[in-house]
């Protein structure tokens, strides 16, 4: 199953993000953009190693790690999104994903757990063109 059949199917408190999510899925594309080290369109945060580094340097390295890992997902808020990454970075992925600069935060609080489980499966993140390869696979199975 896709990540996207994995959002679409999420029940819940996740039921607004997977009805956003189907009806633009542009978003997933740039969510993948901040991912990528090779893509600077969104956010120029050195790809998954820079955000790894950037949720570690701001005290959430065990929310990250959660997401690496095999075990649950733990949560973050759209503030604690908007501290990682900053307003530049969540401004051109709001651009990127056609969506307003306020609902960015809540977005990617929802979305980036999941997109960072989805391509961490064996609880490693992939390095350089591994890492390219999987978000690449990633972005063709979306149709983009």
């Amino acid at each position: 199953m896709g990540l996207l059949d994995d959002i679409l199917n999420q029940s819940g408190g996740l039921g607004r993000l997977a009805s956003v999510v189907a009806s633009n899925p542009q978003i997933l594309s740039a969510a993948v953009s901040l991912l990528s080290s090779r893509d600077t369109s969104v956010g120029g945060s050195g790809g998954l190693g820079g955000l790894i580094d950037s949720f570690q340097s701001k005290g959430l390295g065990d929310v990250m790690a959660s997401w690496v890992g095999g075990g649950p997902n733990q949560a973050v808020s759209a503030t604690q999104i908007a501290d990682v990454l900053g307003n530049d970075a969540l401004g051109q992925f709001a651009a990127k994903a056609g969506i307003g600069a306020g609902d960015a935060g809540s977005l990617l609080a929802d979305l980036l757990p999941m997109l960072v489980n989805h391509i961490t499966p064996q609880g490693q993140a992939p390095q350089g063109d591994a890492l390219e390869k999987v978000l690449g696979s990633l972005l063709s199975g979306l149709g983009r």
